[in-house]
């Protein structure tokens, strides 16, 4: 009896074996011709995808071109113009320091910073005496008229003939910004340039001024160049010794096309840029540059007035693409 069963379970399982090595026999089968044999009931009577000649699981592509958007600029004729940058020192256009006649202590001082003296007028007093010696107090006079810009000393100081002036007055009618030029700048320089200067307590605001003034020499420890630049404007608000930015105008060019840096496009036979044309497409356009200034560049020739450049999404183009222009 048990010999049967086993027997019997042999066979059960032997044709479990071949039923299961058909189905995959079969499976095999079907995955080798379906590759080429069109579901039924799919869209289109193709293969899944939805569309004749689809890839099941890809988005089919338009057929329409692409088009590419991107923004432009209109050239216009503009000025142009070249600078430098650097900064400076207002100082009176007439400073006189002023000494007393004797070396002696300070025991008077008669005016204070900003007073406005005369020519003569009696500032200070200097006491020569020595021990066991008395002199009569020897009195300072201005040399000058003008507005008292610097009082170093304070009452009961020693002051000498030779060493740090009493005082400093200067004639704030005419001011000036004292400025040091680097070396390699100097050959930018030249008299009656014109400047534009700013100053801190007065964000956003400008004044005029001029170059009126180059040293002759340089200075050999710093391998700078000095220079004086006029404040045209009168304002009582400048005041000496204020520090000054000053942006000197060392080239101007009128009439010019410029373009924005980013449109610019190096080839291998120069530098282009694209043009929109009235097909909306991007037409490469060689170009001629000159000067380079605030990220933009001047056109010298391939470039017309009205002509649309494209500066943003040129890195998406080529020659003949089709574009929109957006806003």
């Amino acid at each position: 009896m048990t010999d049967k069963m086993k027997n019997k379970k042999t066979s059960v399982t032997g044709v479990v074996l071949i039923i299961m090595i058909v189905v995959v026999l079969g499976a095999m089968a079907f995955t080798i011709l379906g590759k080429d044999t069109p579901i039924s009931g799919s869209p289109g009577g193709g293969r899944p995808g939805g569309r004749s000649g689809g890839r099941p699981g890809v988005a089919a592509v338009s057929d329409g071109p692409v088009i590419y958007p991107v923004l432009v600029e209109t050239m216009e004729p503009a000025t142009m113009e070249n600078y430098l940058k650097f900064n400076g020192d207002v100082i009176a256009e007439t400073s006189v320091d002023i000494y007393p006649d004797a070396s002696g202590k300070l025991t008077k001082l008669s005016v204070s910073l900003g007073d406005y003296v005369r020519k003569g007028q009696v500032i200070a007093e200097v006491d020569p005496s020595l021990p066991g010696q008395v002199y009569v107090a020897s009195p300072v006079k201005s040399t000058i008229s003008g507005i008292v810009t610097d009082l170093p000393h304070k009452v009961g100081a020693t002051i000498s003939t030779t060493q740090i002036p009493l005082a400093t007055v200067g004639d704030l009618a005419d001011l000036q910004v004292d400025c040091f030029i680097s070396e390699k700048n100097m050959a930018s320089i030249e008299l009656g340039q014109r400047a534009e200067i700013g100053f801190e307590p007065f964000e956003g605001e400008l004044f005029s001024g001029s170059v009126i003034e180059l040293s002759p020499v340089l200075d050999r420890s710093s391998r700078t160049l000095k220079i004086k630049i006029s404040l045209e404007n009168e304002d009582s608000r400048i005041k000496s010794g204020m520090f000054a930015s000053i942006r000197l105008i060392t080239e101007l060019k009128e009439s010019v096309l410029s373009v924005p840096s980013e449109s610019l496009v190096e080839g291998s036979e120069g530098v282009f840029v694209y043009v929109v044309s009235s097909e909306n497409r991007a037409v490469q356009r060689m170009v001629e540059t000159g000067l380079s200034l605030d990220g933009r560049v001047e056109i010298i020739s391939g470039l017309s007035d009205g002509d649309q450049v494209v500066y943003r999404g040129v890195s998406m183009l080529q020659d003949g693409f089709s574009v929109r222009v957006t806003e």
